[in-house]
């Protein structure tokens, strides 16, 4: 049964679609930091390049550029005049 297993683990390692959804959780991971310019160059790079041809981490990143996009207009909004 363990010999079953680490055959499961390695095939796992080479399967293109776990391959890209483990880049998926990697790229999600860094959004947040992507948009606040907080990542090195080598990084944000991966970051753009795997948005550039994967939609749903498209789209998860213009979600979340327009909220907080959203928030921080609500937060100046909401601060009092000076």
């Amino acid at each position: 049964m363990a010999f079953a297993v680490k055959v499961r683990e390695v095939i796992a390692m080479f399967d293109p679609m776990a391959l890209h959804h483990r880049r998926c959780r990697e790229v999600r991971a860094n959004m947040s930091a992507h948009l606040d310019d907080e990542l090195d160059a080598a990084t944000a790079a991966g970051v753009k390049r795997h948005v550039r041809w994967c939609p749903n981490c498209r789209r998860m990143l213009k979600n979340l550029s327009r909220t907080i996009a959203g928030l921080r207009a609500l937060q100046s909004q909401s601060s009092p005049p000076a």
